[in-house]
């Protein structure tokens, strides 16, 4: 393919795009036009407000683990990556015995304790 077909098949393209209405479009989303909201979205309700309160009384470096007890393995999946975003500049952790922190999920209700 030469370069002038390969520019004039690249143009055609833009044409075909510029023509789409953008209107409540999935290209509108990925051109950059509004999101749904400052806070994530996940799979399962989580409350964003509490996880940010979460996120200011972890200091950087401490350690934390995440519970859902019960939880489907995509409740807990989304705690985990709740935990991974709101709380980025501390630890997640395995071992429950080791962490000061715990972010836990009962009653419909996201919480973080402090374990020592």
């Amino acid at each position: 393919m030469s370069a002038r077909a390969a520019f004039a098949a690249v143009a055609a393209a833009v044409l075909l795009l510029a023509l789409v209405p953008w209107a409540g479009s999935p290209l509108r989303r990925l051109a950059g036009g509004e999101g749904d909201g400052p806070d994530a979205r996940f799979d399962v309700p989580l409350d964003a407000h509490v996880l940010r309160g979460a996120a200011e009384r972890v200091r950087p470096g401490d350690e934390y683990v995440t519970a859902w007890p019960g939880g489907s393995p995509l409740e807990q999946g989304n705690l985990k990556a709740a935990g991974q975003l709101y709380l980025a500049h501390a630890l997640p952790v395995l071992d429950r015995e080791r962490p000061p922190w715990v972010l836990i999920v009962g009653a419909d209700r996201v919480g973080l304790i402090r374990l020592r």
